[in-house]
């Protein structure tokens, strides 16, 4: 028995340890037993203070919230209680799901079996140091921290002047972020999909890593095939957010059929503008869902016909965490730049840049480009009209050069008068005769 023990009611009593001279609470709720400080030495006031405790306590766990049993207390469960309030919160905002993205793929495993008492000002300084954040993901992670901090406070679990102070961010500045050229584009379309077989200091990679890079290999094919931004565009697509939609006309006569598959963009810069964009999805781009959908989902049988019943994140691995694909991404390019496979720096948002510029390039109308990648006419004809001077139609306009002249000079130079030998004379009236007296004889004999 503990010196000055005293059972209040089931589940509930209060104690005083030698040496100490305040009181204790000992708490039992819904089989989560809680001990804490009440802070006062007085026991009519420490009796008080515990039947409040308990009230709180119990009305937490009625409301679906966790009791934080008297234990180390981890970030972690801090975060999942975070994010429990935000489940609870009415009206449920779109924006709550960015904050959770962002808890669950990159706050928790930065802070993975982190204690509260060592959540300090320098270890959350070190958490944005270590990422590359633009600044609508700079001020999600800053309000991400400072719902951490709220619940710290208002638990009553670090006193206010302990809060950690949230450290300057520099947002990450728009870097420029080159097309692919067609010979690194191939290197790249080479090497990728063996880029999870690569050892390091003799040292294959675990699985985890593998998986994120079977991953990366497909989901570059889809931004190459979509030109839709990285990250929140593409990150919280499900493969049931991907719909069937069967085409079909006549022509001559004949039931031409084919399976159009669209999605409906509404995350990241698209939400501003409206209630999304929906885009459709190439061959190419749906066999590499389907691919990812085989990588994460070894044990069912997916297929082309099926995989669209999927609720999983497309992006999802099979142990349900997201990469930072643009870190895995420049892991590769260096890689290949070690290499002396290329020298040009390039990012993921580079597939955007190639997508346009082919796509501007191949005479498709900028109006369609800009409603398909969610930009506008301006902001294209901006930043994309530069593909236009790499153009030789366009370079022999501005430096007047004669492209007719230089192709006839080249067929001269390879046609010599022996070439002439080669062509049939013209058919004598005898020989036409002959083809219509064949001809005639074959369609008879094949009716």
């Amino acid at each position: 028995m503990l010196p000055n023990y005293e059972r209040l009611a089931k589940g509930l009593a209060i104690y005083r340890l030698k040496n100490s001279k305040n009181f204790y609470a000992r708490i039992r709720v819904n089989g989560v037993e809680i001990k804490r400080s009440l802070k006062v030495a007085d026991e009519d006031e420490a009796k008080f203070r515990a039947w409040e405790l308990r009230s709180e306590l119990e009305n937490r766990n009625k409301q679906g919230l966790a009791i934080l049993a008297n234990k180390k207390i981890y970030v972690q469960d801090i975060i999942n209680n975070v994010i429990e309030n935000l489940n609870n919160r009415k009206p449920k905002l779109k924006i709550y799901q960015d904050y959770k993205t962002v808890f669950l793929n990159f706050i928790i495993p930065f802070f993975q079996n982190v204690e509260v008492v060592n959540f300090t000002t320098k270890k959350i300084r070190e958490y944005f140091e270590s990422q590359e954040l633009s600044i609508t993901r700079k001020n999600i992670n800053k309000t991400c921290f400072k719902m951490i901090f709220d619940f710290l406070e208002e638990e009553k679990i670090i006193k206010k002047n302990d809060i950690p102070i949230l450290p300057k961010i520099k947002a990450l500045k728009i870097e420029t972020r080159d097309a692919f050229n067609d010979e690194d584009l191939k290197i790249i379309l080479e090497y990728l999909p063996k880029f999870h077989e690569i050892e390091k200091n003799g040292r294959k990679a675990n699985f985890k890593t593998v998986e994120y890079r079977k991953i990366l290999n497909e989901y570059f094919i889809i931004l190459l095939e979509t030109g839709v931004r990285t990250g929140e565009e593409f990150i919280n697509l499900r493969f049931n957010d991907i719909k069937k939609k069967k085409h079909s006309y006549y022509k001559d006569d004949l039931l031409i059929e084919n399976d159009n598959y669209l999605v409906k963009i509404t995350k990241g810069k698209t939400k501003k503008y409206s209630n999304g964009r929906v885009i459709a999805l190439s061959s190419k781009a749906i066999n590499a869902i389907v691919n990812i959908a085989k990588i994460t989902q070894q044990d069912k049988n997916i297929t082309i016909d099926n995989f669209i019943y999927s609720n999983k994140l497309i992006l999802e691995t099979s142990f349900n965490k997201i990469a930072e694909f643009s870190d895995i991404f420049k892991q590769f390019t260096d890689y290949l730049k070690e290499s002396n496979l290329i020298n040009t720096h390039y990012t993921l948002y580079s597939c955007r840049h190639t997508f346009i510029t082919k796509r501007l390039m191949e005479g498709v109308d900028i109006y369609l480009i800009a409603k398909f990648v969610g930009s506008s006419v301006e902001m294209i004809e901006k930043h994309y009209d530069s593909y236009k001077l790499s153009q030789q139609s366009h370079i022999d306009s501005l430096t007047n050069f004669n492209r007719d002249a230089l192709e006839l000079k080249a067929i001269l130079n390879n046609i010599s008068y022996t070439d002439y030998d080669d062509i049939p004379p013209d058919p004598t009236e005898a020989d036409l005769k002959k083809f219509h007296r064949d001809a005639e004889e074959f369609f008879k004999n094949n009716q």
